[in-house]
């Protein structure tokens, strides 16, 4: 059986699965993440950082499409950053 984690994107709490990224719990939530290298099933390249985002914590900006979710990551799409 799968681990469920909880995390919140851009202020709502949202849930995925063990090893899923934040571009896919993003997208399996109805968030809208701009990719361009990303081609599901396919690895991720992480090249072109147009999915990055901002993670509560981290010194820099993740690539989305590589980034595995943890239970408690906040995470915002939009930043000033």
């Amino acid at each position: 059986m799968e681990k469920k984690i909880t995390l919140t994107i851009n202020g709502s709490q949202v849930s995925g699965r063990e090893g899923m990224t934040i571009l896919e719990v993003a997208k399996e939530n109805g968030i809208d993440i701009p990719t361009l290298c990303y081609i599901e099933g396919l690895p991720p390249v992480g090249a072109c950082r147009l999915c990055v985002v901002e993670v509560e914590g981290s010194r820099t900006l993740v690539g989305s499409c590589h980034t595995p979710i943890t239970e408690g990551m906040v995470i915002y799409t939009h930043s000033p950053k």
